[in-house]
Protein backbone atom coordinates (compact mmCIF):
# COMPACT_ATOMS: atom_id res chain seq x y z
CA UNK A 1 0.00 0.00 0.00
CA UNK A 2 2.71 2.33 0.58
CA UNK A 3 4.37 1.53 -2.52
CA UNK A 4 1.54 2.20 -4.02
CA UNK A 5 0.61 5.51 -2.45
CA UNK A 6 3.91 6.34 -3.88
CA UNK A 7 3.58 6.22 -7.14
CA UNK A 8 0.17 7.68 -7.40
CA UNK A 9 2.43 11.16 -6.03
CA UNK A 10 4.59 10.54 -8.07
CA UNK A 11 1.86 10.55 -11.13
CA UNK A 12 0.58 13.74 -9.92
CA UNK A 13 4.20 15.41 -9.62
CA UNK A 14 4.88 14.85 -13.04
CA UNK A 15 1.40 16.13 -14.42
CA UNK A 16 2.20 19.15 -12.02
CA UNK A 17 5.45 19.82 -13.94
CA UNK A 18 3.92 19.36 -16.76
CA UNK A 19 1.11 21.97 -16.64
CA UNK A 20 3.99 24.40 -15.04
CA UNK A 21 6.02 23.11 -18.13
CA UNK A 22 3.57 24.38 -20.50
CA UNK A 23 2.22 27.64 -18.72
CA UNK A 24 6.13 28.98 -18.39
CA UNK A 25 6.04 28.15 -22.18
CA UNK A 26 4.88 30.22 -26.00
CA UNK A 27 1.50 31.78 -24.76
CA UNK A 28 -1.57 30.10 -26.11
CA UNK A 29 -3.13 31.24 -29.00
CA UNK A 30 -6.06 34.44 -29.44
CA UNK A 31 -9.77 33.18 -30.12
CA UNK A 32 -10.14 33.84 -33.75
CA UNK A 33 -11.81 37.57 -34.28
CA UNK A 34 -15.33 37.64 -35.46
CA UNK A 35 -16.12 37.13 -38.80
CA UNK A 36 -17.67 40.45 -40.60
CA UNK A 37 -21.36 40.45 -41.31
CA UNK A 38 -22.80 40.66 -44.42
CA UNK A 39 -25.56 43.63 -44.31
CA UNK A 40 -27.45 46.51 -46.69
CA UNK A 41 -27.37 49.79 -45.54
CA UNK A 42 -28.33 53.27 -46.70
CA UNK A 43 -27.49 56.76 -46.12
CA UNK A 44 -30.25 58.74 -44.17
CA UNK A 45 -31.51 61.61 -45.49
CA UNK A 46 -33.80 64.29 -44.39
CA UNK A 47 -37.45 65.13 -46.19
CA UNK A 48 -40.87 66.22 -45.63
CA UNK A 49 -43.25 63.43 -44.94
CA UNK A 50 -46.92 63.79 -45.02
CA UNK A 51 -48.02 64.12 -41.25
CA UNK A 52 -51.52 61.84 -41.22
CA UNK A 53 -53.23 60.79 -38.25
CA UNK A 54 -55.96 58.44 -38.32
CA UNK A 55 -59.38 58.20 -35.72
CA UNK A 56 -62.19 55.87 -36.18
CA UNK A 57 -65.22 57.11 -37.13
CA UNK A 58 -69.13 56.88 -37.88
CA UNK A 59 -70.81 58.01 -40.84
CA UNK A 60 -74.03 60.23 -40.38
CA UNK A 61 -76.38 61.67 -42.58
CA UNK A 62 -76.45 65.29 -43.33
CA UNK A 63 -80.02 65.36 -43.13
CA UNK A 64 -82.24 62.73 -41.64
CA UNK A 65 -85.97 63.25 -41.61
CA UNK A 66 -88.87 61.65 -39.90
CA UNK A 67 -91.78 60.89 -42.11
CA UNK A 68 -94.77 62.05 -39.99
CA UNK A 69 -98.17 61.62 -40.78
CA UNK A 70 -99.99 65.11 -39.74
CA UNK A 71 -103.19 64.63 -39.66
CA UNK A 72 -105.79 61.15 -38.60
CA UNK A 73 -106.66 58.86 -40.40
CA UNK A 74 -106.52 55.45 -41.94
CA UNK A 75 -103.38 55.00 -44.60
CA UNK A 76 -104.98 55.10 -47.95
CA UNK A 77 -101.84 53.96 -49.72
CA UNK A 78 -98.34 52.77 -49.93
CA UNK A 79 -96.73 54.50 -52.92
CA UNK A 80 -93.01 53.14 -52.69
CA UNK A 81 -91.29 50.52 -51.34
CA UNK A 82 -89.34 50.35 -48.37
CA UNK A 83 -86.00 50.91 -48.86
CA UNK A 84 -86.44 52.85 -51.93
CA UNK A 85 -84.46 55.78 -53.32
CA UNK A 86 -86.96 58.57 -53.63
CA UNK A 87 -86.52 61.93 -55.33
CA UNK A 88 -87.85 65.08 -53.90
CA UNK A 89 -91.63 65.57 -54.30
CA UNK A 90 -92.08 61.98 -55.13
CA UNK A 91 -95.67 60.84 -53.28
CA UNK A 92 -94.76 58.22 -50.87
CA UNK A 93 -98.31 58.05 -48.51
CA UNK A 94 -101.82 58.99 -48.92
CA UNK A 95 -104.21 59.32 -46.31
CA UNK A 96 -107.94 58.54 -46.66
CA UNK A 97 -108.28 62.43 -48.41
CA UNK A 98 -112.77 61.90 -48.15
CA UNK A 99 -113.58 63.67 -44.71
CA UNK A 100 -110.82 66.35 -45.18
CA UNK A 101 -112.25 67.27 -48.39
CA UNK A 102 -115.52 67.50 -46.84
CA UNK A 103 -114.50 70.18 -43.65
CA UNK A 104 -112.86 71.95 -46.95
CA UNK A 105 -116.39 71.95 -48.72
CA UNK A 106 -117.63 72.67 -45.34
CA UNK A 107 -115.18 75.67 -44.43
CA UNK A 108 -115.66 77.47 -48.35
CA UNK A 109 -119.68 76.70 -47.78
CA UNK A 110 -119.01 79.02 -44.65
CA UNK A 111 -116.80 81.38 -45.75
CA UNK A 112 -119.12 82.53 -49.19
CA UNK A 113 -121.94 83.29 -46.72
CA UNK A 114 -119.75 85.46 -44.61
CA UNK A 115 -118.56 86.87 -47.34
CA UNK A 116 -122.25 87.43 -48.49
CA UNK A 117 -122.74 89.80 -45.32
CA UNK A 118 -120.57 92.29 -46.01
CA UNK A 119 -121.98 93.90 -48.99
CA UNK A 120 -125.31 94.19 -46.53
CA UNK A 121 -123.23 95.75 -44.03
CA UNK A 122 -121.27 97.66 -46.30
CA UNK A 123 -124.36 99.08 -47.78
CA UNK A 124 -126.00 100.08 -44.34
CA UNK A 125 -122.42 101.89 -43.01
CA UNK A 126 -122.83 103.67 -46.20
CA UNK A 127 -126.23 104.97 -45.67
CA UNK A 128 -125.79 105.53 -41.81
CA UNK A 129 -122.71 108.08 -42.74
CA UNK A 130 -124.59 110.00 -45.65
CA UNK A 131 -127.27 110.43 -42.92
CA UNK A 132 -124.84 112.07 -40.31
CA UNK A 133 -123.49 114.25 -42.84
CA UNK A 134 -126.81 115.24 -44.95
CA UNK A 135 -127.98 116.30 -41.09
CA UNK A 136 -124.60 117.67 -39.82
CA UNK A 137 -125.72 121.32 -41.38
CA UNK A 138 -129.16 121.10 -39.97
CA UNK A 139 -127.81 120.68 -36.50
CA UNK A 140 -125.37 123.30 -36.67
CA UNK A 141 -128.51 125.57 -37.63
CA UNK A 142 -130.94 124.32 -35.13
CA UNK A 143 -133.11 122.92 -37.96
CA UNK A 144 -133.09 119.50 -36.54
CA UNK A 145 -132.27 118.82 -32.27
CA UNK A 146 -129.07 117.42 -30.81
CA UNK A 147 -130.78 114.60 -29.62
CA UNK A 148 -131.96 113.63 -32.80
CA UNK A 149 -128.32 114.12 -34.71
CA UNK A 150 -127.15 112.34 -31.36
CA UNK A 151 -129.39 109.08 -32.82
CA UNK A 152 -128.07 109.36 -36.35
CA UNK A 153 -124.72 108.88 -35.06
CA UNK A 154 -125.46 105.94 -33.14
CA UNK A 155 -126.97 104.21 -36.00
CA UNK A 156 -123.64 105.04 -37.84
CA UNK A 157 -121.44 103.52 -34.92
CA UNK A 158 -124.01 100.42 -35.17
CA UNK A 159 -123.42 100.19 -39.18
CA UNK A 160 -119.57 100.49 -38.60
CA UNK A 161 -119.79 97.72 -36.05
CA UNK A 162 -121.85 95.51 -38.19
CA UNK A 163 -119.33 95.83 -41.19
CA UNK A 164 -116.20 95.09 -39.01
CA UNK A 165 -117.66 91.98 -37.69
CA UNK A 166 -119.01 90.86 -41.54
CA UNK A 167 -115.14 91.43 -42.33
CA UNK A 168 -113.87 89.54 -39.15
CA UNK A 169 -116.42 86.99 -40.34
CA UNK A 170 -114.51 86.96 -43.21
CA UNK A 171 -111.24 86.71 -42.02
CA UNK A 172 -112.10 83.65 -39.79
CA UNK A 173 -113.81 81.98 -42.62
CA UNK A 174 -110.91 82.28 -44.72
CA UNK A 175 -108.49 80.90 -42.25
CA UNK A 176 -110.90 77.62 -41.70
CA UNK A 177 -110.48 77.20 -45.42
CA UNK A 178 -106.67 77.77 -45.41
CA UNK A 179 -106.58 74.99 -42.22
CA UNK A 180 -109.02 72.22 -44.48
CA UNK A 181 -106.82 72.99 -47.42
CA UNK A 182 -103.72 72.33 -45.23
CA UNK A 183 -105.20 69.30 -43.56
CA UNK A 184 -106.18 67.79 -46.58
CA UNK A 185 -102.49 68.71 -48.33
CA UNK A 186 -101.45 66.52 -45.42
CA UNK A 187 -102.93 63.52 -46.34
CA UNK A 188 -100.65 63.49 -49.43
CA UNK A 189 -97.07 62.67 -47.78
CA UNK A 190 -94.23 63.40 -50.07
CA UNK A 191 -90.34 63.55 -49.98
CA UNK A 192 -89.14 66.56 -48.86
CA UNK A 193 -85.56 65.57 -50.22
CA UNK A 194 -83.87 63.04 -52.29
CA UNK A 195 -82.68 60.13 -50.39
CA UNK A 196 -83.03 56.75 -49.21
CA UNK A 197 -86.35 54.89 -47.23
CA UNK A 198 -86.54 52.90 -44.55
CA UNK A 199 -89.18 50.42 -43.11
CA UNK A 200 -92.63 51.85 -42.72
CA UNK A 201 -93.96 51.22 -39.12
CA UNK A 202 -97.67 51.08 -40.22
CA UNK A 203 -99.56 49.21 -42.69
CA UNK A 204 -102.29 50.25 -45.39
CA UNK A 205 -105.61 50.35 -43.67
CA UNK A 206 -104.54 51.00 -40.24
CA UNK A 207 -104.96 54.32 -38.41
CA UNK A 208 -102.53 56.78 -38.47
CA UNK A 209 -101.54 60.26 -37.27
CA UNK A 210 -102.28 62.77 -34.01
CA UNK A 211 -103.58 60.14 -30.91
CA UNK A 212 -102.24 56.66 -33.09
CA UNK A 213 -98.84 55.87 -35.50
CA UNK A 214 -97.39 59.02 -36.31
CA UNK A 215 -93.68 58.85 -37.37
CA UNK A 216 -94.46 56.33 -41.05
CA UNK A 217 -90.74 56.07 -41.58
CA UNK A 218 -87.38 57.67 -42.27
CA UNK A 219 -85.65 59.03 -44.65
CA UNK A 220 -82.07 59.79 -45.14
CA UNK A 221 -79.52 61.84 -47.33
CA UNK A 222 -76.83 60.11 -48.50
CA UNK A 223 -75.01 62.69 -50.99
CA UNK A 224 -73.17 64.28 -49.63
CA UNK A 225 -72.48 62.47 -45.81
CA UNK A 226 -70.86 63.16 -42.56
CA UNK A 227 -68.42 61.23 -40.84
CA UNK A 228 -67.95 62.43 -37.19
CA UNK A 229 -64.54 61.29 -35.16
CA UNK A 230 -63.13 62.43 -31.96
CA UNK A 231 -59.28 63.52 -31.89
CA UNK A 232 -57.86 63.79 -28.40
CA UNK A 233 -58.18 67.31 -27.50
CA UNK A 234 -54.40 68.02 -27.25
CA UNK A 235 -54.32 67.90 -30.99
CA UNK A 236 -57.27 69.99 -31.03
CA UNK A 237 -54.79 73.58 -30.77
CA UNK A 238 -52.90 71.98 -34.42
CA UNK A 239 -56.21 71.30 -36.44
CA UNK A 240 -57.47 74.24 -35.10
CA UNK A 241 -54.15 76.23 -36.90
CA UNK A 242 -53.99 74.35 -40.12
CA UNK A 243 -58.24 75.02 -40.22
CA UNK A 244 -57.73 78.40 -39.79
CA UNK A 245 -55.26 79.08 -42.99
CA UNK A 246 -57.40 77.01 -45.43
CA UNK A 247 -59.23 73.50 -46.13
CA UNK A 248 -58.37 70.54 -44.13
CA UNK A 249 -58.57 67.33 -46.14
CA UNK A 250 -59.26 63.47 -44.80
CA UNK A 251 -59.82 60.10 -46.49
CA UNK A 252 -62.54 58.52 -45.10
CA UNK A 253 -61.86 54.63 -45.59
CA UNK A 254 -65.05 52.11 -45.32
CA UNK A 255 -64.20 50.00 -42.13
CA UNK A 256 -62.72 46.80 -43.45
CA UNK A 257 -62.81 47.99 -46.81
CA UNK A 258 -59.17 49.02 -48.07
CA UNK A 259 -60.82 50.07 -51.61
CA UNK A 260 -63.62 52.43 -50.60
CA UNK A 261 -62.43 55.57 -49.81
CA UNK A 262 -63.74 59.47 -50.39
CA UNK A 263 -62.34 62.46 -49.65
CA UNK A 264 -63.62 64.62 -47.37
CA UNK A 265 -62.86 68.46 -45.88
CA UNK A 266 -63.28 69.07 -42.37
CA UNK A 267 -66.17 71.52 -40.91
CA UNK A 268 -68.41 71.56 -38.10
CA UNK A 269 -66.48 71.08 -34.68
CA UNK A 270 -67.89 70.73 -31.52
CA UNK A 271 -67.96 73.65 -28.96
CA UNK A 272 -67.16 71.06 -26.35
CA UNK A 273 -64.64 69.01 -24.74
CA UNK A 274 -65.55 65.80 -23.48
CA UNK A 275 -65.10 65.63 -19.63
CA UNK A 276 -65.27 61.71 -19.57
CA UNK A 277 -62.54 61.67 -22.58
CA UNK A 278 -60.89 64.48 -23.06
CA UNK A 279 -61.67 64.49 -26.59
CA UNK A 280 -63.54 66.77 -29.14
CA UNK A 281 -65.81 65.70 -32.00
CA UNK A 282 -65.52 66.92 -35.27
CA UNK A 283 -67.39 66.47 -38.31
CA UNK A 284 -66.15 65.92 -42.14
CA UNK A 285 -68.21 66.12 -45.69
CA UNK A 286 -67.39 64.04 -48.18
CA UNK A 287 -69.46 63.29 -51.81
CA UNK A 288 -71.29 59.57 -51.49
CA UNK A 289 -72.95 59.11 -55.15
CA UNK A 290 -72.81 55.55 -54.97
CA UNK A 291 -74.48 55.59 -51.99
CA UNK A 292 -71.46 53.18 -50.10
CA UNK A 293 -71.81 54.78 -47.37
CA UNK A 294 -74.42 54.35 -45.08
CA UNK A 295 -75.30 56.36 -41.42
CA UNK A 296 -73.58 54.49 -38.85
CA UNK A 297 -71.01 53.15 -40.96
CA UNK A 298 -67.74 52.37 -38.95
CA UNK A 299 -64.83 54.13 -41.03
CA UNK A 300 -61.58 54.71 -40.43
CA UNK A 301 -60.05 58.59 -41.01
CA UNK A 302 -56.94 59.88 -42.00
CA UNK A 303 -56.62 63.78 -41.09
CA UNK A 304 -54.18 65.20 -43.50
CA UNK A 305 -52.12 67.50 -41.20
CA UNK A 306 -49.76 68.77 -43.51
CA UNK A 307 -45.76 67.99 -44.12
CA UNK A 308 -43.12 67.80 -41.89
CA UNK A 309 -39.80 69.58 -42.76
CA UNK A 310 -36.72 68.56 -41.75
CA UNK A 311 -37.44 65.30 -40.41
CA UNK A 312 -34.60 62.11 -40.97
CA UNK A 313 -36.28 59.70 -42.75
CA UNK A 314 -35.08 56.03 -42.65
CA UNK A 315 -37.22 52.82 -43.93
CA UNK A 316 -39.01 50.90 -41.62
CA UNK A 317 -36.83 47.81 -41.47
CA UNK A 318 -34.32 49.80 -39.94
CA UNK A 319 -36.11 49.99 -36.94
CA UNK A 320 -35.74 47.38 -33.99
CA UNK A 321 -38.49 47.11 -31.68
CA UNK A 322 -37.46 46.78 -27.77
CA UNK A 323 -40.34 46.76 -25.21
CA UNK A 324 -41.53 50.79 -25.68
CA UNK A 325 -38.22 51.90 -27.54
CA UNK A 326 -37.07 51.76 -31.19
CA UNK A 327 -33.30 51.13 -32.39
CA UNK A 328 -31.48 51.58 -35.08
CA UNK A 329 -27.80 49.97 -35.89
CA UNK A 330 -25.79 52.67 -37.07
CA UNK A 331 -22.15 52.03 -39.11
CA UNK A 332 -19.74 54.00 -37.69
CA UNK A 333 -16.39 55.15 -39.52
CA UNK A 334 -14.31 51.97 -38.71
CA UNK A 335 -16.93 49.72 -40.17
CA UNK A 336 -18.37 48.50 -37.00
CA UNK A 337 -21.84 48.51 -35.68
CA UNK A 338 -23.26 50.32 -32.70
CA UNK A 339 -27.16 50.37 -31.77
CA UNK A 340 -28.40 53.84 -31.60
CA UNK A 341 -31.91 54.44 -29.69
CA UNK A 342 -34.16 56.80 -31.63
CA UNK A 343 -37.69 58.70 -31.34
CA UNK A 344 -39.85 57.82 -34.03
CA UNK A 345 -42.33 61.10 -34.70
CA UNK A 346 -44.05 59.66 -38.01
CA UNK A 347 -44.70 56.57 -40.30
CA UNK A 348 -45.28 57.40 -43.86
CA UNK A 349 -45.66 54.27 -45.92
CA UNK A 350 -42.08 51.77 -45.74
CA UNK A 351 -40.13 54.90 -43.97
CA UNK A 352 -40.45 56.51 -40.58
CA UNK A 353 -39.27 59.89 -39.34
CA UNK A 354 -36.50 60.33 -36.76
CA UNK A 355 -36.35 62.73 -34.51
CA UNK A 356 -33.81 61.99 -32.37
CA UNK A 357 -30.67 59.49 -32.42
CA UNK A 358 -29.42 59.96 -35.97
CA UNK A 359 -28.65 62.99 -38.42
CA UNK A 360 -29.14 63.12 -42.01
CA UNK A 361 -25.42 61.38 -43.99
CA UNK A 362 -25.04 58.24 -41.08
CA UNK A 363 -24.98 54.70 -42.50
CA UNK A 364 -28.15 52.83 -41.18
CA UNK A 365 -28.06 49.46 -41.99
CA UNK A 366 -31.62 48.53 -43.25
CA UNK A 367 -31.01 44.22 -43.96
CA UNK A 368 -29.05 41.73 -42.03
CA UNK A 369 -29.99 43.35 -38.44
CA UNK A 370 -30.43 39.62 -36.69
CA UNK A 371 -26.62 38.67 -36.14
CA UNK A 372 -25.65 42.01 -35.40
CA UNK A 373 -23.49 43.01 -31.77
CA UNK A 374 -22.44 45.74 -30.44
CA UNK A 375 -19.14 46.23 -31.89
CA UNK A 376 -19.97 43.86 -34.90
CA UNK A 377 -17.77 44.16 -38.41
CA UNK A 378 -19.90 44.69 -40.93
CA UNK A 379 -19.24 44.68 -44.72
CA UNK A 380 -21.69 45.47 -47.55
CA UNK A 381 -24.05 43.47 -49.41
CA UNK A 382 -22.53 42.92 -53.06
CA UNK A 383 -25.41 44.26 -55.59
CA UNK A 384 -27.83 41.69 -56.54
CA UNK A 385 -27.89 39.48 -53.57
Amino acid sequence: MIAKAIRVCAWVCALAWSVSAVSCGKPPAMPAAPAEITVRTIVAATGAPERVRSYPGLAASVRPVVISARVAGFLDTQHVADGASVQAGELLYTIDERPYKASLAQARGVLAQAEAQVPAAKAGRELAAREVERNRPLVESGAISRQSFDQLETKLAQADAQLAVANAGVDAARAQVEVAELNLSYCRITAPMAGLLGDTTASEGQMVGPGYTVQLNQLVQLDPMYVEFSPSATEWPLIRGLMAKGEVRAKVAYGGVEDIVADAVLGYTSNVVSASTSTIMMRATFANADGAFRPGTYCNVGVDLGEVPGVVMVPTTALVARETDFFVWRVKSDGTAENVRVKVTIREEDRAGIADGIVAGDRIVVAGTQKLREGSKVVEQAAGK
